[in-house]
């Protein structure tokens, strides 16, 4: 039984690293942290690190944080296929005069894998489920210089069993000039997964560490005032993985935005909507559509910010 609750153990990590891109970033622990946020971002090809002024800052650029002006309660969901899950919830506060907060919870996983035994009967039905706590904190040493920091508290739980783990991000905002923006993350710094499978496996398991890739990210962003705004960023990882990320957003009318990207090599598309919810609320609401791998599917991001 334990043999074959091994082989369930291998499984479900490989169904866990679905999330992984291709690249030599993939097969290594936190995947979902790496497959973008927010519908806004993602529709503009996965690029916000240079454009993080806002409720998502705490993913592609804690910095951001400083140049809030109001708080920012932001939600995305995605669908995607293969039973996979990905969930975002974060509240963002600025703090004066020049600094920024926040706290957010990520959820990802896989659920409904079903089991066989060795004879190949359908045996019971697993899942596997990781989380990350973020807490943020940016301040601005003057209006065109900012520095931020993400304290991550990780989790992955699979067959009974957990690992856990810590890790962090620093990153800087600079505004050179008023419409143009450099953007600088460093992620994942000492983030991994820790593991001990004994309770699973008695004396054939042990201590196990699964390091998470460590990323550098240098990004640009131009906005002509809200009509329209370019973002690119280029990624390195210690696996020797790069990527580019880049895109556009145009405002069509007062409230419709429309983006295009390219996230690495796979397009992006967008839209969103600016309202007046309630008194003294504004909401954004965004969607995006990402062209997956070839038997992946497409995958549909949806995500609601509001600003009070």
């Amino acid at each position: 039984m334990k043999s074959f609750k091994f082989i369930i153990f291998i499984l479900i990590t490989s169904l866990s690293l679905a999330f992984a891109s291709t690249g030599d970033n993939a097969g290594h622990g936190g995947s979902y942290l790496r497959m973008g946020l927010g519908a806004r971002a993602l529709g503009m090809g996965n690029s916000g690190v240079a454009d993080s002024e806002n409720g998502f800052a705490a993913y592609y650029n804690p910095a951001g944080l400083s140049y809030l002006s109001e708080r920012h309660l932001s939600l995305t969901y995605y669908f995607l296929s293969l039973d996979r899950q990905l969930h975002y919830v974060g509240i963002a506060l600025p703090l004066k005069p020049s600094a920024g907060i926040s706290i957010a919870w990520m959820h990802a996983g896989v659920s409904d894998i079903r089991g066989r035994n060795f004879s190949g009967e359908p045996d019971e039905v697993y899942e596997t489920g990781e989380n990350a706590i973020i807490l943020s904190f940016s301040n601005a040493f003057n209006r065109r210089f900012s520095v931020g920091l993400n304290f991550k508290i990780l989790s992955h739980n699979m067959l009974g069993i957990t690992g856990s783990g810590l890790g962090f991000d620093i990153g800087v905002m600079i505004k050179p000039f008023d419409r143009f923006i450099v953007g600088v993350q460093l992620k994942d710094i000492g983030a991994s997964y820790n593991w001990n499978t004994q309770e699973l496996f008695s004396e054939k398991g042990g201590n196990y560490t699964d390091v998470f890739p460590q990323i550098l990210k240098i990004g640009v962003a131009y906005k002509q005032n809200n009509a329209f705004t370019f973002s690119g960023d280029v990624e390195i990882s210690d696996k020797n993985d790069y990527r580019v990320h880049f895109g556009g957003e145009y405002l069509v009318s007062d409230i419709l935005y429309i983006r295009m990207g390219m996230d690495n090599i796979h397009p992006t598309f967008g839209a969103g909507l600016a309202y007046g919810f309630i008194k003294n609320i504004n909401t954004h609401i965004d969607y995006s559509a990402l062209i997956g791998l070839a038997g992946e599917g497409s995958t549909h991001v949806f995500s609601w910010e509001f600003k009070f």
